[in-house]
């Protein structure tokens, strides 16, 4: 039975999508496979930068026909949260900080409400984050200890050469207002420690992971993201794509049917 608080967002002959509140500054969508019978094994979708919850849709059918349901959220700042003026990467990195922590409490509350939910497999829940969801992602892992299992999609590690060597014009800016003020990069980036993926990273349990990777990519360097996969414990994986940075929805590569495979690979 669904909550009170569902409200339908749309319909699809393989699922259907709900909106809801779970609380009254964090809305969320969450999809049901509608040819399967709960309890689901469920993935938690954390979006890219400038994205929102929303991203979810073109994943929703290759994952409700396989029988998984689904939760999004918005991070600070993206989507319905969205502030005129405030931006999760700015040259305000104290905010930028802030934001980061709101956005970790927010995952950390949206998990706590599936694992409450009696329609939700609480022993097969998975995390999927793309871009700065999968760097932000890492530090969820890292406080929500029981994912069955946790895919990154075109993600990295080490802040200090994301910053240097980005080419995302948001970075880019956060890099010449340091540089403009005489701030080194690796002294910025000391306040976001927690948020390091190679910290959090080595504080992972035993669930396999994924991580899905562009050689095109402009926006997360290779270096990142070879630094993320050296640090992580195993089991791991590390696929490379000919893309860019919009590796998700290249069709080619036909990526959630890669993820939706990991999810079900009995032995990784």
């Amino acid at each position: 039975m669904l909550p009170a608080h569902f409200t339908l967002y749309k319909e699809h002959h393989t699922y259907t999508l709900f909106r809801l509140e779970l609380t009254p500054s964090l809305p969320a969508l969450f999809l049901r496979p509608r040819k399967f019978s709960p309890p689901y094994p469920t993935f938690f979708f954390l979006h890219y930068y400038r994205g929102s919850k929303e991203n979810l849709l073109p994943l929703a059918q290759e994952f409700a026909k396989n029988g998984f349901a689904a939760l999004a959220i918005d991070m600070e700042y993206h989507g319905e949260r969205r502030k005129e003026g405030r931006d999760l990467l700015s040259t305000d990195l104290k905010d930028d900080l802030l934001a980061f922590r709101r956005t970790l409490d927010s995952a950390l509350l949206s998990l706590e409400f599936l694992e409450t939910w009696e329609e939700i497999d609480k022993g097969a829940i998975y995390f999927l984050g793309v871009s700065l969801g999968a760097i932000l992602g890492v530090t969820v892992c890292r406080e929500y200890r029981r994912f069955q299992k946790a895919i990154f999609v075109v993600g990295g590690g080490n802040l200090e050469t994301l910053i240097a060597e980005s080419m995302l014009d948001s970075i880019v800016e956060i890099r010449y207002d340091l540089r403009r003020r005489g701030i080194p990069i690796r002294e910025a980036t000391q306040d976001f420690h927690d948020f390091e993926p190679l910290f959090s990273v080595r504080h992972l349990s035993s669930a396999p992971l994924l991580f899905l990777n562009a050689t095109h990519d402009e926006i997360v360097p290779q270096g990142c993201t070879f630094d993320l996969y050296e640090a992580a414990p195993s089991p791991k994986k590390l696929s490379w794509f000919p893309a860019g940075h919009g590796l998700l929805f290249a069709p080619t590569f036909r990526i959630s049917r890669r993820i939706v495979e990991f999810a079900l690979e009995k032995n990784v």
